[in-house]
């Protein structure tokens, strides 16, 4: 297994939980922000339109819903491309990894998990947030993972089905989880030779034509 991938479930430890796996497995960190940097420069749109037509509300218009595939096939080659030359020791962090396949690029999908009420609280801890503000924020953000999801597998964001790995916070210490995580990838990692190589991503319908500017998004 060559990297691993990691969806965002907010307040969940996740930056420890990173800071412990990349210590210990020597991993670099590849993120949405990452990403989405590498598309605008190579097809000429900033980062914020991105975002807006991928996570904002906008009409359910057939039209709006083909722009939405062409940007996911943009990122999509953008992703291939980081995986052909960067296809091992890699952590990546985002809903991008909802794009990765778990045998064709050699990842490890991992999903740390935890209630509303658990995350409220650590929100509020955290942050300082009142409990309402605490909730909205955890709220906002799973509309915007649930959305995505749904979008693209028809599926919750933490369907268990889209992971390969799932842990259960459940108050356990961020170092705890993050080495039962090194422990199966170190697994997975002895197995590396029994997976195929490296394929390109599947694209969705309406493909794009890559060479030209994307004077399609608006």
């Amino acid at each position: 297994m060559g990297s691993i991938a990691l969806f965002p479930c907010s307040y969940t430890n996740g930056a420890t939980i990173i800071g412990e796996l990349i210590s210990s497995l020597h991993l670099k960190v590849y993120t949405d922000e990452m990403l989405f940097s590498e598309v605008s420069e190579q097809f000429g749109i900033s980062a914020e339109k991105l975002k807006k037509n991928l996570f904002g509300r906008l009409p359910t218009l057939n039209r709006y819903l083909i722009k939405k595939k062409k940007i996911i096939n943009c990122l999509k080659c953008s992703l291939g491309a980081q995986l052909r030359s960067h296809p091992k020791d890699r952590l990546h962090y985002g809903l991008h990894t909802c794009l990765l396949d778990s045998q064709n690029d050699l990842v490890l999908k991992v999903l740390v998990f935890d209630d509303e009420e658990s995350r409220v609280t650590r929100a509020t801890q955290q942050e300082g947030f009142t409990e309402k503000t605490a909730r909205d924020h955890v709220q906002k953000h799973d509309k915007k993972v649930f959305d995505w999801t749904n979008f693209l597998f028809h599926k919750e964001a933490y369907d268990r089905s889209l992971y390969d790995f799932v842990l259960d916070l459940n108050h356990r210490h961020p170092i705890d989880i993050a080495q039962d995580i090194t422990a199966v990838y170190r697994i997975t990692a002895n197995l590396k030779s029994l997976f195929p190589a490296y394929g390109a991503l599947p694209v969705l319908e309406n493909q794009p034509n890559m060479g030209e500017h994307m004077s399609w998004v608006g």
